[in-house]
């Protein structure tokens, strides 16, 4: 359900606002158990997120809430990990938990690294209990992937798409040499490698495959209108001389239901899985009680505004 990727620390730590006046002001109480301005601005900041708006601070602290009462759970359903579970858990969550570099952009960024280790371990601890509490709910019969299947079929839909090289040069005189050689049988991969400027050289000039919006467009252009194996004459861009190479074409197709039945079921399932979520977490709050203070409400925006 959630994961932590470490190497956003840097760029997105620095985001939310910290601290300040009115930091111990009390925002929301969560059967009996308040949330503060001071835990809503470190949450901001591990969740790597700007909040500007009433309504965005709003959704931000109903999402907090959400998480309160997903750890409530865990006591009721006795649910516990080991140190080495824990251990294991992080790594798979956040593999340079424990890194130099790990706690160096959370000291950078005003954290310190026992803040985000816990929170670290309540996402964990909230991912276990999601885990248990749909486990074996989500029953899913054979026909209702195929409904699924057929209702969202264009989904399902491949474009057209080609794959190609390309041999890019900073002069006409060079592509014309280069291409010169091509003509008398060069190999294309090897040639590209050795001349061509740009980085896909390497790859011997190979630029997978792609749609015909996904590349410029005199790259579509002139790939989209050759047969497999055919070359391009001297193609001139704002990026230099290209020479391009047609490796395959796939044509537009729409599988059988049997070639995509897992990729289906698969669809269907995670759809599932968020509707049971959804209704979970509504009965959760329901039962709860919830008292918000501190934030306006857009709604309560508007009418101040009347």
């Amino acid at each position: 359900m959630e994961r932590f990727f470490p190497a956003v620390l840097l760029a997105v730590f620095i985001c939310a606002a910290c601290g300040g006046p009115g930091a111990e002001e009390t925002l929301a109480v969560i059967n009996g158990n308040p949330v503060t301005r001071q835990q809503f601005n470190l949450k901001a900041k591990l969740y790597g997120l700007t909040v500007n708006t009433p309504g965005e601070e709003e959704q931000f602290l109903n999402l907090l809430i959400n998480d309160m009462l997903v750890l409530e759970q865990a006591k009721k359903m006795n649910i516990r990990l080991s140190g080495e579970q824990m251990r294991a858990e992080m790594e798979n969550f956040a593999p340079d938990y424990d890194t130099k570099e790990t706690k160096k952009a959370l000291k950078d960024a005003g954290i310190r690294y026992g803040e985000w280790k816990k929170d670290l371990k309540e996402k964990i601890i909230r991912k276990k209990v999601i885990e248990t509490a749909m486990s074996g709910k989500i029953n899913i019969r054979p026909d209702e992937v195929r409904d699924f299947y057929w209702t969202n079929i264009l989904e399902f839909r491949t474009i057209k798409r080609a794959r190609a090289r390309q041999i890019v040069l900073n002069t006409e005189e060079k592509a014309k040499e280069v291409q010169q050689e091509l003509m008398r049988g060069g190999d294309f991969a090897a040639l590209a490698e050795k001349y061509s400027v740009t980085s896909e050289a390497k790859l011997g000039g190979d630029l997978g495959y792609f749609g015909e919006k996904e590349m410029p467009v005199f790259i579509t252009s002139v790939v989209f209108s050759m047969k497999k194996g055919e070359i391009s004459p001297v193609v001139r861009s704002p990026y230099g001389w290209h020479i391009l190479k047609c490796e395959d074409i796939q044509e537009a197709d729409t599988p059988k239901f049997e070639q995509v039945r897992q990729e289906a079921y698969d669809r269907y399932y995670e759809q599932k899985k968020e509707e049971y979520f959804n209704a979970w977490m509504e009965e959760l709050r329901e039962a709860a009680r919830i008292e918000i203070k501190g934030i306006k409400t857009e709604k309560k925006k508007t009418e101040v505004g009347k």
